[in-house]
């Protein structure tokens, strides 16, 4: 579990390497705007980052304090707030407030 937990966390870390954003910023022609570029990935990342650590930490340490514990906390509030959000902000069909 703890190798895979590495893998994924050096995953989410390229989504704002400063040199990735750099090469994709250069490919698409947005040169001079990296930073506008990393603050974009920022919410996507932090999403990428906690929920896999949360679940990491749930697996990991459910044999000594059981289901409840901080992943499973922190996992409960990540799905609660994506479900606000897509509540708040979700598309809405034309037309409707």
């Amino acid at each position: 579990w703890i190798v895979a937990l590495q893998a994924v966390g050096g995953a989410a870390g390229n989504m704002i390497c400063v040199h990735n954003v750099v090469a994709a910023s250069a490919v698409v022609g947005l040169l001079g705007r990296e930073g506008s570029v990393i603050r974009l990935t920022l919410i996507p990342f932090i999403y990428y980052a906690l929920l896999p650590g949360a679940v990491g930490y749930f697996i990991v340490w459910r044999a000594e304090s059981g289901l409840i514990n901080a992943g499973s906390v922190l996992i409960l509030a990540i799905a609660a707030t994506a479900i606000w959000i897509i509540a708040r902000y979700g598309r809405r069909p034309a037309g409707t407030p």
